[in-house]
């Protein structure tokens, strides 16, 4: 009940799914001062409306607490648009990347990098990889890069390669690899894992950097973006000092208007612990999360590093990113140091490598509640499964992979397939587990997410391991209640109770009682932030 008797704003005639299992449903919700003051029925808020009070009807339209996508690439994501396209919702084959890149090069002063984003190859009509060659033909006169849905791979066209100084004679980078035509060795532009790093990242990568103008320009778009899907958290899971420095840009700004939580990239760990960091350093807009690394590659992109050969191989077992003792060293540091350690892991086989790394950090220091997680947790087992209870561990398995990736499954084979994306398992061990599109790997929408964990089909309708299918109700609380938990977030926002943030989104139909292939198509008609309208209304 607010002090004053008066609340800022009610919201009536609604139908609330709290996500509180004390008092799961309600009709009415009053806010004050940007947090929950009351749930209840509409009769229930008469007495809490007065002169200054906003009232929202709103004309039985369902209301949630605010969706969290607890592993995204938020800064790619809004600085694409400014970048090529080349995705699946917008080419069908590699002619028309290579159409696209034409243009662009026509447009571009020579020399100037040609960057794209999204191609999927198992989405396009020619049955190979985009390769230098392709890229040569349209724009042999600028340097092109072009990334691949997983982010773990890309193609690159030989004047890129050469202002890398990469040739037919170039070493596999420790951690990565360069794609080679069979027959001459020579490199076919495909570059994979720690190989990138040459070009995107470091202190001086080949490919400019975005100015802080740019980045400011990314977030606004971004965060409006969000808010359209009902997103009102999400973690960014990979962020830099730049990063870093322009989320802090856009927060005095106020264009930050999507609450967020940054993993912060192992390689500038010094930096961190010297400027006094520590996970959960910040308010309740933007907050330091927790020290980002990389372990092995992605499931798309057929590299992630598993126990036994991917489906039709003999001795393919993926891409280790990361050699085992500079992994537990780097899990060491960064939790001696106070920070949670979220560590991408896709196969069974680095699973268990950064479970040993988090077991031996916990015995050497141990903490009460570290609350490290898997980014990722995609290939597990039972024992991986008991080992991760034991551990306190929480996992981000991409919710939406089955739905808009469900071709690549046949990589792993139907035992793998059983305990991939392992939802199910996961809440009936009690893992914290936590929603995530990891996009831009995939089209950001929650609720495409929720529907994959729910029915467990691919776009084309085909049924992928569904011993791991959870209930409507499951998957909303692994978007609100779970994502908190994984950023020590739970006990402000994750569900509609008294004194939690007021963070809303309205549906124009219940998740709960839809067809359960249809939740996609529910649409946000509005999303509140702190109690203020961000969209819709």
């Amino acid at each position: 009940m607010p002090e004053n008797g008066r609340a800022d704003a009610v919201i009536l005639g609604s139908n609330v799914i709290t996500v509180d299992p004390a008092n799961p449903r309600a009709q009415a919700l009053a806010i004050k001062f940007g947090r929950i003051a009351a749930v209840g029925s509409d009769d229930d808020m008469e007495n809490l409306v007065g002169p200054g009070t906003r009232v929202v009807n709103a004309y039985g339209r369902t209301v949630i607490p605010g969706l969290n996508d607890a592993h995204c690439h938020v800064l790619p994501a809004g600085r694409s648009h400014l970048l090529l396209n080349c995705g699946p919702d917008a080419v069908s084959s590699i002619a028309e990347i290579k159409r696209l890149v034409a243009e662009r090069a026509a447009s571009t002063p020579e020399g100037r990098w040609i960057v794209g984003f999204g191609y999927d190859d198992t989405k396009m009509e020619e049955d190979w990889y985009l390769n230098r060659a392709d890229l040569d033909e349209v724009a042999g006169e600028h340097p092109v890069w072009v990334r691949h849905v997983s982010g773990h791979m890309s193609t690159i066209n030989t004047v890129g390669l050469r202002m890398a100084g990469l040739t037919k004679d170039s070493p596999d980078p420790v951690g990565g690899r360069l794609g080679r035509y069979p027959d001459s060795g020579e490199l076919n532009g495909v570059i994979y894992e720690t190989a990138q790093r040459l070009f995107s990242t470091g202190s001086n990568p080949l490919i400019p950097r975005p100015t802080p103008e740019q980045d400011r320009e990314a977030i606004r778009w971004v965060c409006a973006q969000a808010a359209s899907i009902g997103l009102t958290s999400f973690t960014d899971a990979m962020v830099d000092p730049l990063g870093f420095a322009s989320y802090q840009a856009a927060l005095a700004a106020g264009d930050l208007s999507t609450r967020t939580y940054m993993l912060l990239m192992v390689d500038f760990l010094d930096s961190f612990i010297s400027a006094g960091l520590r996970t959960g350093f910040g308010n309740d807009m933007l907050r330091v999360g927790g020290i980002k690394i990389v372990g092995d590659g992605a499931i798309a992109g057929r590299t992630a590093y598993l126990s036994e050969p991917y489906e039709g191989t003999t001795d393919d077992y993926g891409i280790l990113a990361i050699a085992p003792d500079v992994l537990e060293e780097q899990v060491l540091r960064a939790h001696r140091a106070g920070f949670q350690v979220a560590v991408h892991a896709n196969g069974d086989r680095i699973i268990n490598m950064v479970l040993d790394a988090f077991e031996k950090s916990l015995l050497e220091y141990p903490q009460q509640d570290p609350r490290h997680r898997l980014e990722h947790g995609t290939v597990v087992n039972p024992e991986i499964v008991a080992r991760m209870k034991r551990l306190g561990v929480a996992v981000l398995p991409f919710g939406s992979y089955i739905y808009f990736h469900g071709e690549k499954m046949r990589f792993y084979g139907p035992e793998r397939l059983s305990m991939m994306f392992a939802h199910r398992s996961f809440l009936e061990n009690r893992i914290p587990v936590g929603g995530s599109s990891d996009h831009q790997c995939a089209p950001w929408s929650p609720l495409a997410g929720i529907q994959s964990c729910v029915t467990r089909k691919s776009h084309t309708g085909e049924v992928l391991g569904p011993e791991q299918r959870i209930s409507p109700e499951q998957a909303l609380w692994v978007y609100t209640m779970g994502s908190a938990y994984t950023s020590f977030e739970e006990r402000i926002k994750g569900s509609i109770e008294v004194g939690k943030l007021a963070d809303l989104v309205f549906l124009d139909r219940d998740p709960t009682r839809v067809e359960p292939e249809t939740i996609k198509d529910i649409q946000v008609t509005a999303t509140m932030v702190g109690g203020r309208f961000v969209y819709g209304e």
